[in-house]
C-alpha cells in the first residue's frame, strides 16, 4: 500500500472511532451548537435591531423623543442631584444657579445643557475651560474661543444651544450630537465622536433625567441604562465563565462601575440582596414586582439603593453597574419573570422595545 493510501485508510477509521464513540458524538453535538449558536441567539433577542458598534443606532431604537436619555419625574429638576454634581465639577463647582439662569434665559433644558459642558469639560477640568472658559467647544475660524470668565462663556453657550434646539429644531441629544461631534467627521480619525451621544445621555441620567422636549410612554417598560449595547443575547450560548453550552435566562447589557441602573417600570421592590444558593452566582440582586404579576431582575450590581418593600417610580435608581456574582467584568444581566417572582423567564427585549406593555 503505498503512503498516500494508508493515510487515507487511517483517516477513515479515525473518522469511524469519532462518529460512532459516545464521546465523538458529543464532541461533534458541542461543535454543532456552536456554529448554529449565533442564529439562535439572533432570532431568540431580535439582536438586529441592537449594534455593538454603532450605539447611537442602538439609542435611535429605544430612546423615543427623549433622544435615548432619561426624563425626570413630572419633569422636574432634582435639585439634591444637581447640586452633587456641581459640588465637585471642576471650575463649574459651585455654578450651578449660572446655569440654571441661562437655562431659563434661553428657553432651554438645564439637564441638557449642563450634561453636555460636563462631557465636552471632563466635568469642568478640561484645558479649554481652565484656560479660555469655553464650556461648549465652541469654535470659529481661529480655533476654540476665549472668553473673559467662565460666566460668560455659559452665557455663550447657552446662546448657542439656544439656537440649536429652538431655531433649528435640535431638540435631542441624538440630534445635537450630529452638530457637535458628527460621525465619520474628517477631523475624527479614531471615531471619537461615536462615543458623544452615549456619554452625553450618561451624564444627563446621573443629573436625574431631561426636564424639556421628553416624554416617557405610559405603563411600558424603558431601558434600564442610558443607553443599550447588548453583551450576551438571550437564548442558548456558552457560559463566559464555565465553557458550559447553557441558556442564558436574560440579557447582559454593557456598563460600567458606577454607572447607575434604573428601574425599568414602577412596581414594589420585593428582592434586593446578595442571595445565597444556586442564585449566588447572580451577585446583587434587586426585583421589582410590576403590574400583572411580572418582575424585573437586576443583577450583579455593586451596589444596592433600594429595600424590599420600596415602591419604585420608573426610572427610579436601583443601584449601580458592578461585577459581583459569578461575572467576568462590569455589566448588568437583566431579566423578565412572568407568574412569579424567578418564575417562567422570558426574552426581555420585547418588553423593553415597547412591544409588550402591562395589559398583556
Amino acid at each position: 500500500m503505498n503512503p498516500k493510501d494508508a493515510a487515507k485508510t487511517i483517516g477513515s477509521i479515525l473518522l469511524t472511532k469519532v462518529l460512532f464513540s459516545p464521546l465523538g458524538l458529543i464532541a461533534v453535538g458541542i461543535t454543532i451548537l456552536l456554529i448554529i449558536m449565533p442564529v439562535f441567539m439572533s432570532m431568540a433577542s431580535k439582536g438586529e435591531d441592537f449594534s455593538l458598534d454603532d450605539p447611537d443606532s442602538n439609542l435611535e431604537a429605544l430612546s423615543g423623543s427623549s433622544g435615548g436619555a432619561y426624563c425626570a419625574p413630572e419633569g422636574e429638576l432634582d435639585k439634591e442631584l444637581w447640586e452633587a454634581e456641581f459640588a465637585s465639577a471642576g471650575v463649574f463647582k459651585g455654578m450651578g444657579d449660572v446655569f440654571l439662569d441661562v437655562a431659563e434665559e434661553q428657553g432651554i433644558d438645564p439637564v441638557l445643557m449642563a450634561a453636555i459642558a460636563l462631557h465636552e469639560t471632563g466635568h469642568g477640568t478640561s484645558s479649554a475651560v481652565v484656560e479660555k472658559n469655553n464650556p461648549g467647544g465652541l469654535m470659529g475660524s481661529g480655533g476654540l474661543f476665549v472668553f473673559d470668565s467662565l460666566e460668560e462663556g455659559i452665557a455663550s453657550m447657552g446662546k448657542t444651544l439656544h439656537n440649536r434646539i429652538i431655531q433649528d429644531g435640535l431638540g435631542t441629544i441624538a440630534d445635537l450630537g450630529s452638530v457637535y461631534a458628527p460621525i465619520g467627521a474628517s477631523n475624527d480619525p479614531t471615531n471619537l465622536n461615536s462615543h458623544w451621544v452615549p456619554n452625553v445621555t450618561k451624564v444627563v441620567s446621573s443629573l436625574g433625567g431631561l426636564t424639556m422636549n421628553c416624554e416617557t410612554p405610559t405603563g411600558e417598560f424603558v431601558q434600564p441604562i442610558p443607553d443599550v449595547v447588548i453583551n450576551s443575547n438571550f437564548g442558548i450560548r456558552v457560559h463566559p465563565v464555565t465553557g458550559i453550552v447553557t441558556p442564558h435566562e436574560g440579557v447582559d447589557l454593557n456598563c460600567s462601575r458606577p454607572d447607575p441602573i434604573f428601574a425599568a417600570k414602577e412596581g414594589k421592590v420585593v428582592f434586593a440582596q446578595y442571595p445565597s444558593g444556586v442564585l449566588e452566582t447572580y451577585g446583587n440582586v434587586v426585583v421589582i414586582e410590576h403590574a400583572n404579576q411580572l418582575y424585573s431582575l437586576y443583577a450583579h450590581l455593586s451596589k444596592i439603593d433600594v429595600e424590599v418593600g420600596d415602591q419604585i417610580s420608573q426610572m427610579e435608581q436601583l443601584g449601580q453597574c458592578g461585577t459581583t456574582g459569578r461575572s467576568t467584568g462590569d455589566h448588568l444581566h437583566f431579566e423578565i419573570h412572568t407568574d412569579r417572582m424567578f418564575g417562567n423567564r422570558v426574552n426581555p427585549m420585547p418588553y423593553l422595545e415597547g412591544e409588550k406593555g402591562t395589559d398583556e
